[in-house]
């Protein structure tokens, strides 16, 4: 139990303070422990901060199966899961801390963090793949295949990530509406 506690105290201060920030005191403090406890737990705040991984990783997949797959993949659910990414980091530390690991990795764990990430966005476009052959997209009279599609949402997530972090959330919006007028243009001619 006590493991959980300090990966969930973990979680909140690498969200807010970042890895680097964080000391390992701070957390123990948040748990009501001293810091040399959480050594029977893990051997380092490196092993603590990777621990986090799996468990976003598998959080990650659970949100974007429920969102898009919940209609067969409706073009506004597609549209619903890229609103989303502003709403569930402005409101879970899970997220927040999620977008730092894979935008900004601790560099000297980089490798170790990004392992999984790969695995992830793997199965993340598998989602988004099934997602599309469900929804009128897939259809399109401009001949886009569906591995095109898959592929130029996958990069609408990624960019949307990287201006929510840097640019704020007015942009954030300037650049959903506009992306997602282009990405279902492109597809042709999609009604609203």
């Amino acid at each position: 139990m006590t493991a959980i506690r300090l990966q969930d105290a973990a979680l909140a201060r690498f969200a807010r303070q970042g890895f680097d920030a964080t000391s390992l005191a701070e957390i123990a403090a948040d748990v009501g422990i001293k810091k040399p406890s959480i050594y029977a737990h893990f051997q380092s705040k490196d092993e603590l901060y990777l621990s986090l991984i799996p468990r976003l990783v598998e959080a990650e997949l659970e949100h974007a199966g429920q969102v898009l797959h919940g209609g067969q993949g409706a073009v506004g659910q597609l549209r619903a899961y890229l609103q989303d990414i502003r709403t569930r980091y402005e409101n879970s530390e899970h997220v927040a801390f999620w977008f730092k690991a894979l935008l900004a990795p601790p560099l000297h764990i980089y490798d170790a963090v990004m392992a999984p990430m790969h695995v992830f966005m793997d199965s993340l476009e598998d989602i988004i793949r099934t997602a599309i052959k469900g929804s009128p997209l897939a259809g399109n009279r401009r001949g886009l295949s569906i591995e095109t599609l898959t592929l130029t949402y996958m990069g609408l997530i990624d960019a949307l990530q990287s201006e929510l972090i840097y640019g704020g959330t007015d942009k954030f919006e300037r650049r959903l509406d506009a992306m997602w007028q282009v990405f279902e243009t492109a597809a042709g001619d999609i009604e609203r």
